[in-house]
């Protein structure tokens, strides 16, 4: 698994142990980021973050600040190590603001309250089907204090094509556009609707 575009392209990443990681493909992560353009200066979170790919991809391009959440103590380390490899391989002028988040995404409006609707993008990809009292799309779009801390942003959801999402007016989200790729479709939203991604 590589970075894939931008400063740091060509970085290698480490995926994080374990049977249940499903890192996000090339594929799908050239769609996110061909949608989401220059990313320059844009404030981007990305939950669930795993191995960091999304984040770190989005650091690579010019996002700043990039904030990264997950739960999982031993994904956080390989993300570490991820982030400190991409920050060795980016240029001296370019060193913009990288947090690694390790807390359970829907405690975030507790964990960084300051940043209330700071970000322009909110990346997600939760596990499809989460064990029981876990967190998925599902919970993820139903979580209305997270709603109202993620303001307008931009929400991109990786999700199972197969399963319906509680968009609006089921939850706070609306769908501006749907990309599918097989059994993965990317879903872009906002709590208000704009003029698009």
């Amino acid at each position: 698994m590589r970075i894939i575009g931008g400063f740091a392209r060509a970085v290698r990443l480490d995926a994080p142990p374990g049977s249940g990681v499903r890192p996000t493909t090339d594929r799908v992560r050239e769609s996110v980021f061909g949608v989401l353009g220059d990313l320059r200066g844009r404030a981007v979170i990305d939950l669930f973050a795993g191995s960091g790919a999304l984040g770190l991809e989005a650091l690579s391009r010019g996002a700043d600040p990039v904030v990264m959440v997950e739960n999982c103590p031993a994904h956080v380390r390989v993300l570490r190590a991820n982030l400190a490899r991409l920050q060795d391989a980016l240029p001296p002028g370019h060193q913009p603001e990288a947090v690694v988040l390790q807390c359970d995404v829907l405690r975030i409006p507790q964990a960084i309250p300051e940043r209330a609707g700071a970000f322009d993008v909110i990346l997600a990809d939760p596990p499809y089907h989460p064990r029981t009292g876990g967190t998925g799309p599902r919970e993820l779009l139903l979580d209305t204090a997270l709603a109202a801390w993620a303001g307008e942003a931009l929400l991109v959801l990786q999700h199972a094509t197969r399963d319906p999402l509680p968009l609006a007016p089921l939850s706070a989200w609306r769908a501006l556009r749907q990309q599918r790729y097989g059994i993965t479709t990317l879903t872009y939203c906002r709590c208000r609707v704009s003029a698009g991604p």
